[in-house]
C-alpha cells in the first residue's frame, strides 16, 4: 500500500541522462533535500544538475509525517549538557531559519501548508520535559506547559511550541522540481577522482553533494561504522477525531498524531531495524484499542539513519578531502577551516556559497552557525522535517577502536541511495594496518564533494 502522500499527488517525470554532461554542480539523491539544494542553486544562477536512480521523491521523502518543527524530543537539555548553552542557540537559530523560509516557499505553492503547534508529551512523569522545557527558553525558544490534549489518553504532561507547520510534501516538491534539471533513471556508480560514472555516461562537476539516503560512496568516511537503520510506522485513519495540532512522545518507541485533511495520521511502532518489536501489528493495536470506529486508509513505513551521537552529518564528505576545494551546505569554505579551495568562476563565489544553504537565508543565521564549530557545519533534520540544524561531535568512538583517525562528515537524507557501499569494513581494516604501519595517516583520492541532506 503506498502512503497517502503517493496517492494523492502527481509528480512530473523527467528524462534518463542519454549521454555525457559537464556542469558547475551536480546533486545526486531526488528527495526533498537535493530537490531544495538543486532549486536553490538554480535560483541562485548556478549550472546544475541533478540525477536520481529511480523517480524522484520516491525514497524516504515520500514516506514521512511531514513535520516542519524546531522541536525534536528533548534534544535541547541533551544539547546543553553535551555542547553548552551556545550550542543549543545555535541549533534552536539554524531550525527557525529554516522554518522562516519554508513560510515563503510555500506561501507560493498549493501543497496544504498550515501553521500548527507542536507538541512533546510524556506519560510516564513530568521531570524530563521540566529539564527540556528549561533548556529551551535557555536556547530562546517559548514553550509553555500544558497537561491537558486532544489525545486518547492521559498525559502527565506536555511541552507545547507554537507557529511551527505541516505541510503535503510531494504537492511542494512537484511545485520546486518544476524548471530544475534533473535526470531520472540514472544512478550514481563510482566516483573517478573527476566525474561521477552513472549508468547512462559521465558527469563532469566542479562540486557534488551527495543528497542520498545512505551515503553511496564508502571508500571515504566510513559511514558504515557512524550510522544504524532505524524504522517507524504510519496509519492515516479515516473516521478518527481532528487533533488540532502535532503531538509526539518524548519516549522513542511511543506514539505521534497529526491530521491531514479528513485523516489522522498515526505513527509509533518504532524499533531498531533487525530488531524484534513494535511494527505494524503493535501499531494496528493501538489504533483498534484507540480509535476503535476508524478505518486504516493508507499505511506506509520509512527506514531513517541514525547517527551516534543523534545530530545528522552535513558538510565535507571526509575531513581528509576538505583541502580540495569541497563546498559544505552552510558553511563558508573559503574562511574558518583552514584551507584554500578552488574558487567557481567568477561571479558565482557569492551565488554558490547562499545558495549551498538553501533552508537558511539570513546572513547572520549562517554566520551563528559557521561559529558553532569554529567554521562548522549546520545539518538537517530527517526527511519528516528537514530544517536545517548543526552540531558535530569529535571522532566517534567506533573507529577509534579500529584505530583510525576517522574523517568526520556529512549528512543523509533525501532520495532512493544509488548504490549499496562496496568498501566495508575490509577497507577499513586495511588503511588501518597502513596507518599502524607507516605511522602516517592515509591520504586517499579527493573528489570535489559535499555530503548533505
Amino acid at each position: 500500500m503506498d502512503s497517502l502522500w503517493l496517492t494523492t499527488a502527481k509528480l512530473p517525470s523527467f528524462p534518463a541522462l542519454s549521454s555525457d554532461l559537464k556542469t558547475d554542480v551536480l546533486v545526486i539523491g531526488g528527495g526533498l533535500c537535493g530537490l531544495l539544494c538543486a532549486h536553490a542553486l538554480t535560483e541562485a544562477g548556478v549550472s546544475c544538475a541533478l540525477i536520481e536512480a529511480d523517480r524522484i521523491m520516491r525514497g524516504v521523502s515520500a514516506r514521512t509525517t511531514a513535520k516542519i518543527t524546531s522541536q525534536h524530543r528533548l534534544i535541547y537539555d541533551r544539547l546543553i549538557r553535551s555542547r553548552g548553552v551556545e550550542a543549543a542557540q545555535l541549533y534552536r537559530e539554524a531550525n527557525e531559519a529554516a522554518l522562516g523560509r519554508y513560510h515563503r516557499l510555500c506561501g507560493e505553492i498549493d501543497c496544504g501548508f498550515e501553521e500548527k503547534d507542536a507538541y512533546i508529551f510524556d506519560r510516564t512523569g513530568t521531570a524530563a520535559l521540566e529539564r527540556e522545557w528549561t533548556a529551551m527558553a535557555r536556547a530562546g525558544l517559548h514553550a509553555t506547559f500544558d497537561d491537558a490534549l486532544p489525545l486518547p489518553f492521559p498525559v502527565a504532561g506536555a511541552l507545547r511550541l507554537p507557529h511551527q507547520a505541516q505541510f503535503h510534501p510531494l504537492r511542494f516538491a512537484a511545485a520546486i522540481a518544476e524548471g530544475l534539471n534533473i535526470f531520472e533513471q540514472t544512478a550514481a556508480l563510482a566516483w573517478d577522482g573527476r566525474a561521477v560514472v552513472t549508468n547512462r555516461g559521465r558527469i563532469t562537476a566542479d562540486k557534488v553533494i551527495v543528497a542520498t539516503h545512505f551515503p553511496l560512496f564508502n571508500k571515504h568516511g566510513a559511514y558504515f561504522l557512524k550510522l544504524y537503520q532505524h524504522r517507524s510506522y504510519v496509519l492515516a485513519l479515516r473516521g478518527a477525531p481532528d487533533v488540532d495540532g502535532m503531538y509526539l512522545d518524548a519516549q522513542e518507541t511511543g506514539l505521534s498524531f497529526r491530521n491531514s485533511g479528513e485523516f489522522l495520521l498515526l505513527g509509533g511502532g518504532s524499533h531498531r531495524t533487525g530488531k524484534s518489536g513494535g511494527g505494524y501489528d503493535a501499531l494496528r493495536a493501538d489504533a483498534k484499542a484507540y480509535y476503535p470506529d476508524a478505518e486504516i486508509a493508507f499505511r506506509w513505513a520509512t527506514q531513517d539513519c541514525m547517527t551516534l551521537d543523534g545530530l545528522p552529518y552535513i558538510g565535507q564528505y571526509a575531513r581528509s578531502l576538505r583541502r580540495h576545494g569541497l563546498w559544505q551546505v552552510g558553511h563558508d569554505p573559503l574562511h574558518g577551516r583552514g584551507h584554500h579551495p578552488a574558487r567557481p568562476r567568477a561571479g558565482q563565489e557569492q551565488s554558490l556559497r547562499a545558495a549551498l544553504l538553501p533552508l537558511a537565508q539570513h546572513d547572520e543565521a549562517a554566520a551563528a552557525r559557521q561559529r558553532l564549530r569554529g567554521g562548522g557545519q549546520p545539518a538537517h533534520t530527517h526527511a519528516s522535517a528537514l530544517p536545517a540544524h548543526g552540531l558535530r561531535a569529535q571522532m566517534e568512538s567506533a573507529g577509534t577502536h579500529l584505530g583510525l583517525r576517522l574523517p568526520r562528515l556529512a549528512l543523509h537524507a533525501g532520495g532512493k541511495a544509488h548504490q549499496r557501499p562496496r568498501c566495508g569494513r575490509s577497507a577499513v581494516r586495511s588503511a588501518a594496518e597502513k596507518q599502524v604501519k607507516t605511522g602516517r595517516r592515509q591520504k586517499p583520492a579527493a573528489p570535489h564533494m559535499v555530503f548533505t541532506a
